[in-house]
Order: C-alpha cells, then structure tokens, then sequence
C-alpha cells in the first residue's frame, strides 16, 4: 500500500508531500513525472488529511502538465 505523508510549511500549508510506494525502497517526494496518483487504489495519508494531500497533488500534476 502507498503511503503519502504531507511535509507542512511554518503556516502549517503543504510544502510537499512524500510518497513511499509499495516495494520502494524508501520515500522521495512527490514527482508527476515519476509517481502515478490512482484516487481509486487503497493507500494511507499522514501530515495532513486525505482531501488535502490529494488537491495538492492534482494541482501539482496540473502545473507540472502545463509547463511540459
């Protein structure tokens, strides 16, 4: 199981979020370009609720789509 893990800033905003995939190794921070976000695949959320890890996430995956 994935386990996502939000790295808060000092305004308690997400700065990053971490994901450790399930047969990795270790974590590394989220990259769209390397990690697969499925909404619908059983995984964990720490640092932050679910709901907010995953509108990062997609905004993230939004702005790194729109500079490609």
């Amino acid at each position: 199981m994935d386990i996502y893990v939000a790295e808060l800033d000092e305004a308690g905003k997400i700065a990053a979020v971490w994901v450790k995939q399930d047969g990795a190794l270790g974590p590394g921070v989220f990259d769209p370009q390397k990690h697969k976000f499925d909404p619908k695949s059983p995984r964990q959320f720490a640092g932050a609720s679910r709901a907010e890890i995953e509108k990062w996430i997609v905004a993230k995956t939004q702005q790194t789509s729109q500079t490609l």
